[in-house]
């Protein structure tokens, strides 16, 4: 293609001001500032959010943690008035079974000086026990000579549990039991006596009812047993009486 000659060999532009590139870089110097000042403020505003939220969790936690140790507290507070209540329930439940079994004792010694009572001689007037501690029981039997005293009575006791084991029933005496008695399981009296111990009764051993034999010695001897239901600790176990005979 052929030049035109009337074609200059270079193209003059127009030279822009100073002032417009001043003005454009004002402008992006003025976009530069607003967007540092907007992240600034984000920023801040963002981290103004997170510690009102961490305050806010940090109380809530607290809140929990009064409400627990209160908690805790008031779960101790009923454990320890249920063990009173319990402990004193215990003390009612033997001071009953004691007054049950002295008033047995006291009805025993008016039937000593009786005219009027039916039967006479050798008697188990009263037997009560209570647990002293695991499986070990504290007892107290008494003995009268009922409307005739003439002669001193003189003789053995023998006192024996039965009840059930593996299944079976079964018999233990009192030395198996551990027992012990305060005048060594023998008597001589004229009016009462009075005879306390302990014993032991077996682990897995079911006891149903304490027999007590006592027999006297010498050309009239007399014998009388008598069995005493086993009714559990929170009851009284004072003569309940299954079964009772006297031979002579």
């Amino acid at each position: 293609m052929a030049k035109d000659p009337n074609q200059p060999d270079y193209i003059i532009r127009k030279r822009r001001s100073g002032t417009w590139y001043w003005a454009w870089a004002l402008v992006i110097l003025f976009l530069l500032v607003a967007a540092m000042i907007f992240g600034y403020w984000l920023n801040k505003r963002q981290h103004g959010m997170s510690v009102t939220v961490q305050e806010r969790f940090d109380e809530l936690q607290e809140r929990l943690t009064e409400a627990e140790a209160g908690q805790t507290h008031w779960q101790q507070q009923y454990q320890i008035e249920h063990e009173i209540t319990q402990q004193l329930k215990t003390e009612l439940d033997k001071l009953h079974r004691q007054k049950r079994g002295l008033e047995k004792e006291r009805e025993a010694l008016q039937r000593i000086f009786d005219p009027d009572a039916v039967d006479s001689g050798l008697q188990i007037a009263s037997m009560y026990w209570e647990e002293a501690q695991s499986n070990v029981f504290q007892y107290r039997l008494m003995l009268i000579q009922a409307k005739r005293q003439s002669d001193s009575l003189k003789g053995n006791i023998k006192i024996s549990i039965v009840g059930e084991e593996a299944g079976e029933r079964k018999s233990y005496d009192f030395d198996a039991l551990n027992g012990t008695d305060s005048q060594n399981g023998k008597f001589d009296f004229t009016y009462v006596s009075s005879h306390t111990g302990s014993f032991e009764v077996p682990d897995g051993f079911k006891p149903s009812f304490i027999r007590v034999v006592v027999a006297t010695a010498g050309r009239n001897a007399q014998s009388v047993l008598q069995d005493f239901t086993w009714k559990p600790i929170n009851s009284s176990n004072e003569v309940d009486v299954t079964n009772a005979k006297e031979q002579t």
